[in-house]
């Protein structure tokens, strides 16, 4: 059954999948973009509670951790402090 969505609320929705897929894109640029750029990373998202989740193969979700943590440790990534 699809859902009937007021425009506010699909603005909502349409501004939550946007932030998620910043964050995603901000954590991993470099993976995000070898396959294929936010588009594409969006087409292989699944929606959830919180928003799209990428639905990607373990080797790939391995090569966005380890830019994720090889920023981290550059302090190209923003811990909070």
């Amino acid at each position: 059954m699809s859902e009937h969505l007021s425009v506010a609320e699909a603005l909502h929705k349409a501004e939550q999948i946007d932030a998620m897929l910043g964050a995603i894109q901000g954590t991993a640029p470099d993976a995000v973009e070898a396959m294929g750029g936010r588009d594409a990373l969006a087409r292989k998202s699944e929606m959830t509670c919180i928003g799209p989740v990428p639905r990607l193969d373990a080797e790939t979700w391995e090569r966005m951790s380890q830019e994720y943590e090889g920023r981290r440790e550059h302090g190209s990534v923003n811990r909070g402090h």
